[in-house]
């Protein structure tokens, strides 16, 4: 004689229960993954904000250097002496080069930011 014995779960009841718990764990990961990326999205918002800002500032001043190196090594070399010529000189390369830093750091600024770049 074959006795039956009945489950306590059916197969269906099984399925339902293990869909559910796997829907948990998925809002509960999609939920955290939201607020990671929303915490990151502020996060290098700010980063591309400071280089925009970093850059500008690095631009302006390296082009108010220029002028002046300009000024002192070109326009009015005869009322300084032979070492703020030569020191004029190296600033004129030194202050190109922060102009071209300045540029590219406003770039990726803006890039960051979702602007348009020509």
């Amino acid at each position: 004689m074959i006795a039956t014995q009945s489950m306590p779960y059916s197969h269906e009841n099984l399925v339902d229960e293990l869909t559910k718990k796997q829907n948990i764990q998925l809002a509960a990961t999609s939920t955290a993954k939201q607020r990671t990326l929303v915490q990151l999205g502020a996060a290098s918002n700010r980063f591309y904000s400071h280089a925009l800002i970093g850059g500008n500032s690095t631009m302006l001043i390296a082009i108010i250097g220029l002028l002046l190196c300009i000024l002192v090594g070109y326009s009015y070399a005869d009322s300084f002496s032979l070492w703020a010529q030569v020191a004029s000189h190296i600033g004129l390369i030194l202050f190109a080069t922060a102009v071209k830093i300045g540029y590219v750091m406003r770039c990726i600024g803006l890039d960051g930011m979702g602007h348009l770049q020509l």
